[in-house]
């Protein structure tokens, strides 16, 4: 008895991650993981592995997704706009620099940057180590309080110090992805976004501007890699 409930306990398991992946994955391999899965325990690592997997092929399927790459264009046109819009007051802002009439602007900076991040620290494969781990456990963490904060503060309740908190984790995070991606050989993404989380935490009035111009970088390096991919893919296609 005790043998079969383990059994049947490991296929809910194996059905739940299989089923984190996209249809036409699991319609190829689903199988073939399943089996994997019930018969093998799995670990932390093992359930971060398949996560990431699932990610991955949502994210980057044959046919390359342009969600990473819209997400970093918003992300950074919206925070060009809040810190033009910072550089325009008559007197600087406190740390961490927001308006509430520009609030708007960095909620939605700040939500864009989640899928962005994501796609970004994917790029990094199996090979994203101790570091790209840290630093999209941190990164996404980061923005989640940060953006919920920023909601908060949206609605008129006071952001303090918990905002200040999670962004600064937040681009803690974002500054170790970017040291994963230069260790991965992907250095013009990696010095940039590394900048990006630098920029994140120096004073509003340069930090803000060091901030937008970061991601405006990162964001054009994606929309040129997403454009050769595409092109890649469709003449792989054709010459099918």
């Amino acid at each position: 008895m005790q043998l079969s409930s383990d059994l049947a306990s490991r296929r809910e398991q194996a059905a739940r991650y299989v089923g984190l992946f996209p249809r036409a994955w699991r319609e190829r391999y689903g199988d073939e993981l399943a089996d994997l899965l019930e018969n093998e325990p799995l670990g932390l690592r093992a359930r971060f592995d398949l996560i990431r997997g699932a990610l991955d092929a949502r994210l980057h399927p044959p046919v390359p997704s342009p969600l990473p790459v819209a997400a970093a264009l918003v992300a950074s046109a919206s925070a060009a706009a809040h810190a033009f819009a910072l550089a325009a007051q008559p007197v600087p802002t406190d740390w961490p620099g927001y308006l509430d009439d520009a609030l708007p602007l960095i909620v939605l900076s700040v939500a864009a940057l989640l899928p962005a991040l994501v796609g970004l620290w994917l790029r990094l494969g199996d090979t994203d180590g101790a570091i790209g781990r840290i630093g999209i456990v941190l990164a996404t963490t980061g923005h989640l309080v940060w953006l919920v904060a920023l909601l908060a503060a949206a609605a008129h309740v006071a952001y303090g110090a918990v905002t200040a908190a999670a962004a600064t984790i937040a681009m803690a995070g974002t500054a170790a992805l970017g040291v994963a991606l230069v260790g991965r050989g992907q250095a013009p993404l990696g010095v940039l976004l590394a900048a990006a989380g630098l920029a994140g935490v120096a004073p509003p009035g340069l930090g803000w501007a060091a901030f937008a111009a970061a991601w405006t970088g990162v964001a054009l390096l994606l929309v040129i890699d997403f454009a050769g991919r595409s092109s890649s893919t469709r003449g792989t296609r054709l010459a099918g």
